[in-house]
């Protein structure tokens, strides 16, 4: 009924992960004692092998160690998909696992260590429009509340598959006249390098390991390598799978929208049931999805291998942790039940990312406080994040790849 592939308002959930880990390879954590001299920048390159906390309800900590805090005061505690921790009791769990198992708790402090700025100019230099950014000023901002077209989730993962080359997407090839051609995208196309080769291969190495034994298996093809990232949003509303080979990088956006196609303001509905699945997550249709469509796409296609990436960054947090002294167990409360928000539309135009509190911006509802930090309510990827935001269909993408659902070829853009 539209045009899926270019429609933003989705959100996409544990599938901009990949972007959090990029930018810790690319820019490195930041060094508190660095910053104490606000001229002065000291960070450090992430290994993928750096330890982080798995832990449930985990209280989110700026860079410097302090907790962080919203403008009214409130912390941030992470929950992870079905309130699980991991390896306790010290909770570590390496970038690479962390991945694989799509830990929020993870990958929303190492978010924090490094800055959403940076994240942000990640994510954007991936290929990712900035009119469809959520705000960065939030700590779930590294879990997916944005909302791209599933278009330019295939094309910033096409910069992986690419080893870092970044390619806008587009619809036409060549116009031919009687006299040959007129137009030739070979003239125009312009490639930029979003990461080094060192970076964007680590990536892909990592997300290899989601397809392998992680969230991603449904998406494994006989006789090809696969990289690739599930996501989900909370109340089971938008559920993604975004995965590659050498050749060809493809993105699987699922949602539901009323059936009024007359209107303006177009609601996502939840997902519970459909197919006769309890729930939808990016490990069920999506990904299955996925595999069918790739497995007659690279038909005749030969089998490419993955670069092997050479090793980077410095191994964080690896100190040993101290022994807990044995404690009287207390019974732990239970969070608030948080006020529901009110059920997201499809609307039009795309609205540039704004730092200020919209009518749906999730972000702006305290779910970041103490009771609700970034729940995971809907799927088992544990990619789930808020209720979408206000999503939009860009009236004007048709030209430039702004919406959702479509596949690139990773070496040509």
């Amino acid at each position: 009924f539209t045009n899926n592939a270019d429609q933003t308002g989705a959100q996409v959930g544990s599938t901009f992960k990949p972007f959090v880990l990029a930018a810790a390879m690319t820019w490195g954590a930041r060094n508190p004692d660095g910053l104490k001299d606000q001229a002065q920048d000291d960070r450090t390159i992430v290994s993928p092998k750096s330890l982080y906390s798995g832990k449930n309800k985990l209280k989110i900590k700026d860079y410097d160690g302090t907790d962080w805090q919203d403008d009214k005061g409130k912390e941030w505690l992470q929950q992870n998909d079905g309130q699980q921790s991991y390896n306790p009791p010290s909770y570590k769990i390496d970038l690479r696992e962390a991945m694989r198992e799509s830990v929020n708790s993870a990958y929303v402090q190492l978010g924090m260590d490094v800055g959403l700025d940076k994240v942000k100019d990640s994510v954007l230099r991936a290929g990712i429009k900035e009119s469809s950014l959520a705000s960065s000023r939030f700590p779930s901002f590294s879990l997916g509340t944005s909302s791209p077209s599933a278009i330019r989730m295939a094309g910033a993962y096409a910069t992986f598959a690419a080893s870092g080359e970044q390619r806008d997407p587009y619809s036409v090839e060549k116009i031919t006249n009687k006299d040959g051609n007129v137009f030739q995208h070979d003239d125009v196309e312009k490639t930029e390098e979003a990461f080094t080769s060192k970076v964007a291969d680590n990536v892909t190495d990592v997300l290899k390991t989601v397809v392998e034994k992680g969230t991603g298996t449904n998406a494994q093809l006989k006789g090809r390598q696969v990289a690739g990232k599930t996501g989900t949003t909370d109340g089971n509303k938008s559920a993604w799978f975004v995965g590659y080979t050498p050749q060809l990088s493809t993105a699987i956006s699922m949602y539901r929208l009323d059936d009024d196609e007359t209107k303006k303001d177009r609601k996502f509905l939840q997902m519970y049931g459909t197919g006769g699945e309890k729930t939808i997550h990016g490990a069920s249709f999506p990904s299955q999805i996925w595999r069918d469509y790739m497995e007659v796409a690279l038909k005749g296609e030969k089998a490419e291998l993955f670069p092997k990436p050479e090793e980077i960054g410095t191994v964080l947090n690896d100190t040993p942790s101290p022994t807990p002294t044995p404690t009287v167990s207390e019974t732990e409360s239970p969070s608030p039940t948080p006020t529901p928000t009110p059920t997201p539309t499809l609307t039009s135009p795309s609205p540039s990312a704004s730092e200020t509190c919209g009518k749906f911006d999730w972000s702006c509802n305290n779910n970041g406080g103490t009771d609700n930090g970034g729940t995971d309510n809907g799927g088992t990827d544990g990619g789930v994040t808020s209720t979408p935001t206000e999503s939009t269909t860009d009236g004007t993408s048709r030209g430039n790849a702004n919406g959702n659902g479509g596949s690139l070829f990773g070496g040509t853009g």
